[in-house]
């Protein structure tokens, strides 16, 4: 059980006059107006600072806080290794199955959470990069202002090399192959996913086959996203028609094969090559790690 959450919104211009239990519903479509209406009545609603009816008219501008009572979480690994560490960088291994950011129904089970909670010097670290839940390896962390304001900087300016390691599906790859299919969401069931669209934004990965497994049609490949589009990788190795094995989301073609959230685990990924300039020093950083699976 943890210790619950306040979530904190402000009623943009367009949605002045809407009921306060209209909004919520439409803005938060996790939740029915049935069970919006129950919050409002338990006090767990507020505007303003006050509590309120479902039926009272907001303003634009209102600020509004949802007191989410504790709840118990998926239970996930939280234990993660050290790759680097001083007094402006960490970087870590993440478990596969480790949320990075709090969403949905992790809060404290998240990668945030136990570092900042692992050690006082860490308090106010926050990851520069994401991973996917079901990806594992290195994922950077600034622990002081510079490393976040620098570390960000160099991930949006494609200046950090990262290298992946996957088991695909196949043994039909080429030796090295680019993958330039465009990334672009689309609906998927209450969620938005992103997939290989034509009209989707320009994405770029280098692949290269490292070891091919004829018996178990499988290949181990390495893969440099050269953009930072979500789902880059398993994306476009699907759509070069080697899925990663295990994936429950991405077929052939970079596109659903289920209604599995994005989130849910099970493929083979990881983040295995990580370098950066360092923010204080200058000094080039270069991180390896070997996933648990090869």
């Amino acid at each position: 059980m943890n210790r619950g959450f306040v979530y904190k919104d402000r009623v943009p211009a367009a949605h002045a006059g809407a009921s306060v239990v209209a909004y919520h519903a439409a803005r938060f479509p996790h939740a029915t107006s049935d069970i919006w209406t129950q919050a409002l009545a338990d006090g767990r609603v507020r505007v303003n600072g006050r509590t309120v009816t479902a039926d009272e008219r907001l303003r634009a501008g209102d600020a509004l806080e949802y007191h989410r009572p504790p709840w118990n979480e998926p239970e996930v690994p939280l234990r993660f290794d050290v790759a680097f560490e001083d007094e402006h960088v960490l970087v870590v291994v993440k478990p596969s199955g480790l949320q990075v950011l709090p969403a949905g129904p992790f809060l404290e089970h998240t990668l945030l959470h136990q570092v900042r909670a692992s050690e006082p010097s860490r308090a106010a670290s926050s990851p520069i990069h994401r991973l996917g839940r079901g990806t594992s390896g290195l994922i950077a962390i600034g622990k002081s202002e510079l490393a976040r304001s620098e570390l960000a900087r160099q991930f949006r300016c494609f200046e950090t090399r990262k290298t992946y390691l996957a088991l695909a599906e196949g043994c039909e790859l080429p030796p090295s192959a680019l993958a330039r299919h465009p990334i672009g969401k689309i609906p998927h069931g209450r969620l938005q996913i992103h997939v290989a669209l034509a009209s989707g934004k320009p994405a770029l990965t280098r692949v290269r086959v490292l070891r091919r497994d004829a018996p178990a049609r499988r290949s181990l490949v390495a893969a440099q996203p050269i953009t930072g589009r979500a789902d880059q990788i398993r994306v476009h190795l699907a759509a070069l028609g080697a899925p990663i094995v295990g994936d429950p989301l991405f077929g052939v073609g970079g596109v659903p094969k289920s209604d599995a959230k994005p989130g849910d685990g099970g493929y083979f990924l990881h983040a295995a090559a990580l370098s950066f300039v360092h923010p204080s020093t200058g000094r080039w950083i270069k991180l390896r790690s070997r996933p648990a699976w090869l």
